[in-house]
């Protein structure tokens, strides 16, 4: 029986042992459990302080973007109304221009004494009349002879004694600037060469 009693103890101690092993194991698979959601929860949510910083960051480079987006769009805009400025310049108040050459030969005419007693004072420049009768400015043709530009120029002057057509060459020298080849004022009886 003292044999029996030693094996019941050892049974129970080992129950025992068992019982505590499987204690042991179930809140060591707690503690596992509990650190591994802990150490996801890490993963996925940085801490507060990041996030802060992280968005911050975020809004500033949102807000750089904007203002280099805008600043481009501006200069975009300045250089294409700069570019517009320049070309109605160059078109309109040349002296390189059609328009540039008929204001300088209108002036011409009317301080050209024949020219003011041909056709008297006050005197006006005006172009050639379309269909809907309006007037455009000057008829104008550019040309090249052996590699010589020139540029021809029509218009008409008119004043209380008489109307004349006035016809300019003018010629680009070595400087690109036009010389005058040539400035007649016709009226439908007399012929007038002013240069």
């Amino acid at each position: 029986m003292a044999m029996f009693r030693i094996s019941c103890s050892r049974f129970l101690q080992s129950a025992n042992a068992i019982q505590r092993c499987s204690i042991l194991s179930r809140s060591y698979a707690a503690n596992q459990k509990a650190d591994s959601s802990r150490s996801s929860a890490k993963a996925v949510m940085p801490s507060s302080k990041k996030t802060d910083v992280s968005t911050e960051t975020i809004q500033r480079v949102k807000e750089a973007g904007k203002s280099a987006t805008y600043t481009g769009v501006i200069l975009v805009g300045v250089g294409v109304a700069g570019l517009l400025f320049y070309l109605l310049w160059k078109e309109l108040c040349s002296r390189e221009s059609p328009n540039g050459i008929y204001s300088e030969a209108l002036n011409m005419c009317k301080e050209h004494g024949q020219v003011i007693d041909l056709v008297g004072e006050p005197m006006k420049g005006f172009g050639e009349t379309t269909s809907r009768g309006r007037r455009r400015l000057v008829s104008h043709t550019e040309y090249e002879v052996n590699g010589e530009q020139f540029m021809q120029v029509k218009f008409y002057i008119s004043g209380p004694k008489d109307r004349a057509t006035v016809n300019v060459q003018v010629k680009k020298n070595d400087q690109g600037r036009y010389e005058y080849d040539y400035l007649i004022v016709k009226t439908k009886f007399e012929q007038i060469r002013i240069k």
